[in-house]
């Protein structure tokens, strides 16, 4: 079995070296600028290499198009598919290190095998556990731009109110905001339309896009309610976005009663742990006398 398993070890590595050696510098630009979505920088150019000799994301494309579409939602259509690629590069990598550690603990402790099977089994959920944080980037993100839409929306109402237009009330809401672009991602999306309609894009079309970004319901139904109502203006737009403010203000505080419950649920196991704890605490003394 140690030799099985030196053998394998060699010939991983071996393949590793020559799949560096096949990608020389071929996705330097690339790695450089998705370093942080990589992971694993020293070890991205074996990952694209094997996902291009092997044309993985043409092979399991179906499986694929679930991560495609969570990148679309987090990045946007644009840099979905690198955002998608260097995903994809950061699994192959972090699990061919777990294959290797695999083999390295069993060559390591021949007579014991329990530590290589625990790494094994580490090594078959890295992807699981990847897309699992994948998943919840995504939901974070859009509980975050929930949360922050009613006041975005309260504060157009008022510039609406005050004799702004839709559009130029959009624009000032956004960059009253603009220190808090890159720690928000309803604002990180709204100053990127900002930017598209002082790009001279149609207003219309800037929500359009900015819908489809978001791919969330209540940002489709405020863009559209906008749409709907802001080339008319007057009582109108401002009544329609004011019911709308009540649905969202409702949505906002069912989110944060969810979150509460969540903390309270997610404190139940320590307080098992301490109550135990206190118990073996008081009631040791007593045992020891018997």
């Amino acid at each position: 079995m140690a030799v099985i398993l030196k053998i394998s070890f060699v010939v991983l590595i071996g393949f590793i070296l020559m799949m560096l050696l096949k990608a020389g510098k071929k996705y330097k630009d690339f790695i450089e600028h998705y370093k942080k979505a990589v992971g694993l920088p020293f070890m991205a150019p074996y990952s694209f290499e094997f996902l291009d000799t092997f044309s993985l994301i043409e092979k399991f494309y179906k499986q694929i198009a679930n991560i495609q579409q969570k990148m679309i939602s987090l990045y946007g259509t644009k840099d979905a598919t690198n955002q998608t690629r260097a995903f994809l590069a950061q699994i192959i990598s972090l699990t061919t290190l777990a294959v290797l550690a695999t083999l390295l603990i069993g060559i390591m402790q021949p007579n014991d095998t329990s530590g290589a099977i625990a790494m094994g089994i580490l090594t078959l959920l890295i992807p699981f556990v990847l897309v699992k944080n994948l998943d919840t980037k995504e939901r974070n993100r859009r509980m975050a731009i929930i949360h922050e839409l009613p006041e975005f929306l309260n504060k157009l109402i008022l510039l609406i109110n005050a004799g702004e237009t839709a559009q130029k009330a959009f624009i000032r809401c956004t960059l009253a905001k603009a220190d808090f672009v890159d720690k928000s991602p309803l604002y990180y999306e709204l100053a990127e339309t900002v930017t598209k309609i002082e790009n001279n894009l149609p207003f219309s079309e800037a929500l359009n896009q900015l819908s489809k970004k978001c791919a969330i319901q209540e940002m489709s139904v405020f863009t559209t309610t906008l749409l709907l109502n802001y080339r008319k203006g007057g009582e109108q737009l401002v009544h329609s976005l004011k019911e709308l403010s009540t649905t969202l203000w409702g949505k906002r505080k069912a989110q944060t009663q969810m979150k509460g419950e969540e903390a309270s649920s997610k404190m139940v196991f320590p307080l098992i742990m301490i109550f135990g704890v206190v118990m073996v605490i008081v009631g040791y003394p007593a045992l020891a006398m018997f």
